[in-house]
C-alpha cells in the first residue's frame, strides 16, 4: 500500500510537467526522474524502516530540484518527497522551517512562471507542495507506527510464550519433585520387603499407588495452570516422605488461621521443594518445619541437621533450579527467601511474605519502612 500511494502521488505530480512537454524522449526522461525519486524514498524511508538517511535525503533534494531546469516549475511540486522525508526524520524545529521554505519557494516560482505574476498560481503551488509533503510524511509515519506495533505484538507474544514455558518448568520441577522422590523411596523399600515381609510390601504397594495417582493429579494441574495446594495435605505428605527416608519429623499440625490461599500455596510449594532437597541432597536425621504469622507477615521455616561439618554445602547448580524457583515464587508476593548453613551442621530455610498486600492484618505506621527494607534487601 505504501508503494502504491507513493506512485500515485508521483503520477499526479508528473501530470503537471508532462502537460507542457511535447517530446516523447523528454517525457520518458521525466518519468524516469519520477520513478527514481519514488524508489529512493521507498528504499530510504519505506515500509516502516529508515535506512541511508543522508544519501536518501540528498538524492531526493537533487531529483526534486535539477529537473526544474529541464521540465519547468511544474516539476517543483515533486520536491514534496524531500520535504515529507525531512518531516519524518528531523525534529519539528528543523523540519517545519524546511516545509515553509520549500513550499514558499515553490509558490513564488509558480506565481512568476506565467505571463504575469499570479497570486492564485503561487498559492496553488505552495499548497499542493505542502499537502503532498504531508501525505508523504503521514503515510510513512503510519506505516512505521504499524510496523512498530507489529514488532511489539510479536515481542509480547514471544515473552508470554517464554513466561509460560518458565511457569510450566517451575511447576513441573517444584510440584513433582517430592512425589517422584517419594515414589523412588517406596520402590526401594518394597524391593527390600517383597521377600522377607510380603504383607508389609503389599501395604507399601497400596501407598505407592496413592502416590502415583497424586503425581498424576499434579501433572494435570500443571498442564491446566491450576496450582492451588492444600498446606495441611502437603505437611502430611512431607512428613510421610521424610519418615519413609528414615528422618525424624517435627512439626506443629496447627496452621495459622486466615492465611491467604495464594500464600498457603506458595508455602506448600516451598515445603515440597525443601523436603525434596532434604531427601535428595542431605544426610539429615531430623527435620523440623513450622509456620507462623504476626507483625504483618507470614513465614515458613524448614530446619534439618543434614550439613556434614567440614563439607561444603551443595551449590545452586547441584541443587538444580529449585531454590531459584522458590525465591521467584516468594518474590511475586513481595516476600523473600533465605537459605543457608547454621551452627552445628544444621541448615535453615526461611520464607516470609507480607500480608498487607492481601488485606490481612492492621497496617501500622512503620509498614512502609518495612517494605522499603524488603525491597532494598532484594
Amino acid at each position: 500500500m505504501h508503494a502504491g500511494v507513493c506512485f500515485g502521488i508521483g503520477v499526479l505530480g508528473l501530470l503537471g510537467p508532462l502537460r507542457d512537454v511535447r517530446s516523447w524522449p523528454v517525457s520518458l526522461v521525466a518519468a524516469g526522474y519520477a520513478v527514481a525519486l519514488i524508489a529512493v524514498h521507498l528504499v530510504g524511508f519505506g515500509y516502516g524502516r529508515i535506512r541511508f538517511r543522508g544519501p536518501a535525503l540528498a538524492l531526493q533534494a537533487v531529483l526534486g530540484l535539477v529537473p526544474v531546469f529541464q521540465l519547468g516549475v511544474a516539476w517543483s511540486v515533486l520536491s514534496s518527497f524531500f520535504v515529507g522525508s525531512v518531516l519524518l526524520v528531523a525534529k519539528p524545529l528543523v523540519s517545519l522551517p524546511v516545509l515553509v521554505f520549500v513550499s514558499s519557494g515553490v509558490g513564488v516560482m509558480s506565481a512568476r512562471a506565467g505571463a504575469g505574476p499570479s497570486i492564485a498560481d503561487g498559492l496553488h503551488g505552495a499548497a499542493l507542495t505542502a499537502v503532498a509533503a504531508g501525505a508523504v510524511f503521514g503515510l510513512a509515519w503510519f506505516v512505521r507506527l504499524a510496523a512498530e506495533r507489529e514488532n511489539g505484538r510479536r515481542e509480547l507474544t514471544t515473552r508470554v510464550v517464554a513466561e509460560e514455558r518458565m511457569r510450566f518448568s517451575r511447576d513441573t520441577h517444584d510440584l513433582l519433585g517430592l512425589s517422584l522422590s517419594a515414589i523412588t523411596l517406596k520402590v526401594e523399600l518394597i524391593r527390600r520387603l517383597v521377600d522377607a515381609q510380603p504383607a508389609q510390601a503389599q501395604q507399601e504397594l497400596t501407598e505407592l499407588v496413592t502416590m502415583s495417582r497424586q503425581a498424576l493429579a499434579d501433572v494435570r494441574s500443571v498442564a491446566a495452570g491450576q496450582r492451588e495446594l492444600s498446606l495441611a495435605d502437603e505437611c502430611a505428605a512431607a512428613a510421610a516422605v521424610l519418615t519413609s527416608a528414615g528422618v525424624t519429623v517435627r512439626f506443629d499440625p496447627v496452621l495459622p488461621e486466615g492465611l491467604p490461599e495464594a500464600v498457603a500455596t506458595t508455602f506448600a510449594t516451598v515445603l515440597r521443594e525443601s523436603v525434596t532437597n532434604v531427601v535428595r541432597h542431605s544426610k539429615a536425621t531430623w527435620c523440623e518445619f513450622a509456620f507462623g504469622a504476626g507483625g504483618g507477615e507470614a513465614w515458613l521455616t524448614v530446619a534439618n541437621d543434614g550439613v556434614v561439618p567440614g563439607e561444603a554445602e551443595p551449590c545452586e547448580e547441584e541443587h538444580g533450579s529449585g531454590l531459584r524457583n522458590l525465591a521467584h515464587r516468594v518474590s511475586l508476593h513481595g516476600g523473600e527467601l533465605t537459605a543457608g548453613a547454621g551452627p552445628g551442621g544444621t541448615h535453615l530455610l526461611r520464607a516470609s511474605v507480607p500480608l498487607e498486600l492481601f488485606g490481612v492484618g492492621a497496617r501500622s505506621w512503620f509498614d512502609p519502612f518495612r517494605a522499603i527494607r524488603r525491597r532494598w534487601r532484594s
